[in-house]
């Protein structure tokens, strides 16, 4: 049974999706886009330090989402998912910079299990991901819920498993970790999600959300402007930005 943080963060995701005119089992597309767009919260991907994921760094009314650009697409994308769930679930300025094991469920933090549901209903709802097992699920079936969700496969089984729909969770993730999902994927050739995510050039990094282009912030984080200058263009202490840059290595 899931528990009562679970409950909340996908709770969240399900009104959101409900916002957002979404069917109960359709993906929810552009994720970069929906966030930037139609949520008006701004988007930095950047270079971060080893085993940072992201962050959700707020001031405020002020909120700016943060993603390891060099990661994978699909981790991005849980992970900006991670990052809204902070938001929309309403945790204050004193979450911690989220690293991949937090992610990755090997938390005990409320509000980080708040995200990770939240992120999970959001990208992968349970009502869709239920269509498409009929029995107990395959390899292929991991296969075509995570290219459908444009999530990972390890991420789709973990779907599955938090779901109760699958008895033999372990023999897929040996399957996955022994190299036979990118078989799979290959011989069934499914259609990615189309997620400007893809796009973020790991090589071009700090990607900027268009709202912050010129700003102080955006200065810092390409090296051309002090922590004093952002701070004063922010409204807050130097000291209050300096440790949120710094957390996140910038």
């Amino acid at each position: 049974m899931a528990g009562k943080d679970t409950n909340i963060g996908a709770k969240r995701a399900r009104e959101l999706r409900d916002e957002l005119g979404l069917d109960p089992a359709a993906p929810v597309g552009c994720l970069l886009t929906t966030v930037e767009e139609r949520m008006g919260l701004p988007v930095v991907f950047a270079a971060l330090p080893d085993g940072v994921a992201g962050c959700c760094w707020r001031d405020g009314d002020a909120v700016v989402l943060w993603v390891n650009g060099t990661q994978p697409a699909v981790r991005r994308r849980f992970t900006l998912a991670h990052e809204l769930g902070h938001v929309r679930c309403g945790h204050d300025a004193g979450v911690a910079v989220d690293t991949f094991a937090t992610l990755s469920g090997r938390t005990t933090d409320s509000r980080e299990v708040q995200a990770n549901a939240f992120a999970a209903e959001l990208l992968a709802p349970a009502a869709g991901v239920r269509e498409l097992c009929d029995g107990e699920p395959t390899l292929e079936d991991v296969v075509r819920i995570a290219a459908r969700y444009g999530i990972s496969a390890i991420a789709a089984l973990y779907r599955l498993s938090t779901l109760r729909l699958s008895r033999r969770v372990e023999q897929l993730k040996r399957e996955i970790e022994e190299g036979l999902v990118t078989e799979v994927w290959d011989r069934l050739a499914p259609e990615p999600v189309q997620d400007a995510i893809a796009l973020v050039d790991p090589d071009a990094l700090p990607r900027l959300s268009p709202a912050l282009r010129g700003s102080a912030l955006a200065g810092v984080a390409r090296g051309r402007a002090s922590i004093a200058d952002a701070a004063a263009a922010a409204g807050c202490s130097p000291e209050r930005l300096s440790s949120g840059a710094a957390a996140i290595g910038i």
